[in-house]
């Protein structure tokens, strides 16, 4: 995926979820934060990051910020809703390959199983259903990246519903892409979500494929690479200046 218009800029602080106050050139600019993640380990101020430039009568800023670039190192892809952009964009070509994945018929983003909206469902060749359930990890420290960044109870409902597809014969994935290229491990973050991690433990039990896939990452630029090592009982700490706040 192709950002229009990336332009580079000075993070200065963020006062909310959804706002972030930035130096671009000689002016300060509201931008749109497009994550509401917690994000403090790379909202840094004096940090290098992308803004979207995306005028619009209808908008209150005229920039999304969707990159940060930590440690003034690696490119941090935080854009959102970029992981389903990148999967469709895969399927499309069909060249996303995920374990065990037969050839696909056909695919529909955003369809209703039960009570819930899963991100894609396809139809394989031999006309068995398949769903992939779709989340994207910012989350890094020390190579190891864990989701969430904050509290979430939809996650655990989608797990559920996957579980719930094998059961009646399906083939499920939940898919995290990892918004970064250079993590070694990913794991869930236990003491932020134990019900999350107890309900991957019973998908994975239940034949549910947990997969972590990385992303070439540049200012302008994002797209799936290679897989990243999942492992459920990996512990994670978050960097010790986000722990003292």
């Amino acid at each position: 995926m192709q950002y229009e218009d990336i332009k580079l800029a000075t993070f200065i602080e963020r006062p909310n979820r959804f706002i972030a106050y930035c130096q671009l050139g000689d002016q300060r600019v509201t931008t749109h934060v497009k994550n509401t993640g917690r994000g403090r380990e790379i909202f840094i101020p004096g940090v290098t990051v992308a803004l979207n430039y995306q005028p619009k009568p209808t908008r209150k800023t005229d920039y999304d910020l969707v990159a940060v670039k930590k440690d003034d190192k690696h490119w941090v892809n935080i854009d959102s809703q970029l992981p389903n952009l990148i999967v469709k964009e895969a399927l499309q070509a069909q060249q996303l390959h995920l374990p065990g994945m037969p050839e696909l018929k056909r695919f529909k983003p955003e369809t209703v199983y039960d009570k819930s909206r899963i991100d894609f469902w396809a139809e394989t060749v031999t006309g068995q259903d398949l769903w992939i359930e779709v989340k994207g990890v910012t989350l890094e420290n020390n190579g190891v990246v864990a989701f969430p960044d904050a509290p979430t109870v939809r996650a655990v409902k989608h797990v559920h519903e996957l579980i719930r597809a094998v059961s009646e014969g399906a083939i499920t994935y939940l898919l995290f892409v990892v918004q970064m290229d250079y993590a070694q491990r990913m794991t869930i973050y236990h003491q932020r979500a134990p019900k999350l991690a107890a309900a991957i433990q019973a998908a994975k039990a239940a034949g549910v494929h947990v997969v972590a896939l990385d992303c070439n990452v540049t200012a302008k630029s994002v797209s799936l690479r290679r897989p990243v090592s999942f492992d459920l009982d990996a512990p994670f700490q978050e960097a010790q200046s986000i722990e003292k706040e």
